[in-house]
């Protein structure tokens, strides 16, 4: 948590509560008592769906598409694998319903939806033990007509309903429907833990609603947003902090590294525009929404280190978590961790996690290696420095398929490493990358929460149009980015925010006639949107087709409003150079004694080359061999390849 008062920014850490997730947050806000403003980044649709821990959710769609969640696309997940599976719907199948009606691509109605039909998909659904309701019904993005009949019909017996209309009303049917049963299956246990919160703010003499961090990287009020589009809520507000601070360092490219107990989150920051997707996925699952384009491996502090079926050393996906957490937490668990052979091979102080009241127990740490080191027949020290190579080995696998795959250029890029265990790992993983600086920013171990508290509120809005762009379409394309700005100073004004503080930033997915695909084009009424698609498609794939038609598949708006956050901190430093103390580390090459700092009793003129250690509230930095770190005069610690 990070709180703003009196012009100064702090950080606290305590350990989060899986069973009750609201729990750690309530107790913070009771500690800290009435507050003016809080924003809140979760991770608590994203376990639900991993765990499939969400509602009893129905989905109602057009007769003759009741396995459309099913069908899915024909992709494979592995090209060569006869034997792979897909990942299951949210939804059951006895849970799937048909409608009896059916619109034209227009949006003209070919079946209408008679009210006995709708009567009847009520006691149907009611009968069925549902818990919440996902409509998507054929065309709905032209024509919503339908979708709200049957939405005024479940809410009158008592069901939350979402809409595909309301919540993506765009083309493309699978994916549609997946991210609208996703926000239902959501639903139940978003809301009344965003309740709960709200709850505890208002007794607490504080306001009555607070914001939340979307996956498009900005804030709004718990009011104005949908549960799907909290899926990376937590790891967004590190994404949005890496880009304010590279803004202010002269930073374009960038690969954001967090790494926390359960997880590592990558993205990139490329010519100074965060990388974006409106093809996201959850546990293999659609998402049809604008969000950061963020990659998680399972590679956190607490993922599980063990032996395949031919012997060989994997770590994760499988997490301890927090409840028990690793073993050299001493709270019940067993199996060795990351943070147990990072412990082990001197990198971590045993006092490390004082501030969340743990003492790290290194004899815990050596018990739960032993038995794997045993298993595998290698040394100790083998099985330490096997377990770190391991992990960074899928880590560097994460960074690639955040970066390299999406077209950005490592060897170009800066990483921004932050988290609980990022600045642990972030320069061993430099090399490997062809990447030659590493940054540190200040409260890099709660540098996600202090992202989101920097946050600036944002609404997006997008909808499907699938017409020609020709002179005509200018026409739709004003009136429906008119329709946006008034829906986002409505929503603003619900919020309290002034809409004079809000910048808009239209766009349009245009594409060639015949082409499946987009591009994602800025939009400016007065310039000739043409040329610029053109010079955006020979950009992206090194040629253009000057004599194709082309299509405007949809129109967008991002509302950014200004919030005045407060501004970026500089690290606190001290007035000396001088190390603290000195421990045995185990490197690859063998077990060295290094210099041990604290970073905020160094001077802004520290300098030192590497192997060493530097401690920072909240997480541990390590300088390997071959690198030289030094203090920036914006706080920055920043580590340099030799």
């Amino acid at each position: 948590m990070v709180t703003f008062e009196d012009g100064r920014l702090q950080g606290r850490k305590v350990l989060s509560t899986p069973r009750h997730p609201d729990r750690a947050v309530v107790h913070l806000i009771r500690t800290f008592g009435p507050v003016s403003s809080f924003s809140h980044g979760t991770t608590v649709a994203t376990n639900a769906v991993l765990e499939r821990k969400g509602a009893r959710t129905a989905l109602i769609v057009t007769e003759g598409f009741r396995d459309l969640l099913f069908i899915a696309r024909q992709q494979r997940p592995r090209l060569y694998d006869f034997d792979c599976a897909r990942p299951s719907p949210v939804v059951a199948r006895e849970f799937c319903f048909e409608a009896p009606e059916r619109l034209d691509c227009d949006g003209s109605v070919i079946t209408p939806l008679r009210e006995d039909d709708v009567a009847r998909l009520g006691d149907a659904v009611l009968q069925a033990g549902a818990e919440s309701v996902a409509v998507c019904l054929l065309f709905s993005y032209k024509n919503p007509a339908h979708e709200m009949r049957l939405k005024a019909e479940f809410e009158k017996r008592g069901f939350p309903v979402s809409i595909s209309f309301d919540i993506v009303p765009e083309f493309r049917e699978f994916e549609r429907a997946s991210t609208t049963a996703l926000d239902a299956f959501l639903h139940p246990l978003v809301t009344a833990y965003l309740e709960r919160i709200r709850k505890e703010l208002r007794d607490s003499g504080g306001p009555e609603d607070f914001y939340v961090m979307k996956s498009c990287g900005g804030v709004a009020a718990t009011s104005e947003v949908h549960p799907v589009q909290l899926i990376l809520s937590g790891p967004a507000g590190g994404v949005s902090g890496a880009l304010l601070v590279g803004e202010r360092r002269g930073r374009r490219n960038l690969i954001t590294f967090d790494m926390g107990g359960t997880s590592a989150d990558f993205s990139a920051v490329y010519g100074g525009v965060p990388v974006w997707t409106e093809e996201g996925y959850i546990d293999g699952l659609p998402v049809q929404l604008p969000i950061l384009d963020i990659t998680t491996v399972g590679a956190g502090g607490g993922s599980i280190a063990w032996l395949d079926e031919g012997g060989a050393l994997r770590v994760g996906p499988q997490s301890a978590g927090a409840e028990p957490g690793p073993a050299c937490y001493d709270r019940g668990g067993m199996l060795p961790t990351v943070t147990d052979a990072n412990l082990l091979a001197g990198f971590l102080d045993p006092e490390s996690f004082s501030a969340s009241e743990i003492r790290l127990n290194p004899e815990r740490a050596e018990a739960s290696l032993a038995s794997l080191a045993r298993d595998s027949g290698l040394s100790m020290d083998e099985t330490i420095v096997g377990v770190r190579a391991v992990v960074n080995a899928n880590m560097l696998r994460g960074i690639r398929k955040a970066t390299v795959e999406k077209g950005v250029d490592t060897r170009e890029c800066s990483i921004m490493a932050f988290g609980g265990a990022g600045p642990l790992h972030a320069a061993e993983l430099a090399r490997s990358l062809g990447v030659r600086e590493v940054l540190i920013p200040p409260m890099a171990g709660m540098f996600s929460a202090l992202g989101i508290l920097l946050s600036k509120a944002r609404l997006v809005y997008g909808k499907s149009l699938l017409i020609p762009f020709d002179d005509a379409a200018k026409s739709v394309i004003e009136k429906t980015l008119g329709t946006f700005v008034q829906q986002a100073e409505e929503s603003l004004g619900r919020q309290g925010l002034d809409a004079r503080r809000t910048v808009f930033y239209p766009s349009l997915d245009l594409r060639y006639h015949g082409q499946s695909f987009h591009l994602p084009v800025a939009y400016d009424g007065t310039s000739d949107m043409i040329a610029r698609f053109h010079s955006t498609f020979r950009q992206r794939y090194g040629y253009d087709l000057p004599d194709m038609p082309v299509e405007v598949a949809s129109v967008r708006l991002s509302a950014i409003v200004d919030t005045s956050p407060p501004a970026l901190p500089t690290a606190r430093t001290g007035s000396s150079a001088a190390p603290r103390g000195a421990r045995d580390i185990l490197l690859s090459s063998g077990r060295r004694s290094v210099n041990v700092y604290r970073r905020r009793c160094l001077s802004e003129s520290f300098r030192t080359k590497g192997p060493a250690i530097v401690e920072d509230e909240g997480c541990t930095i390590f300088v390997p061999p071959d690198t030289a770190v030094t203090i920036e005069p914006d706080g920055c610690l920043r580590i340099v390849l030799i």
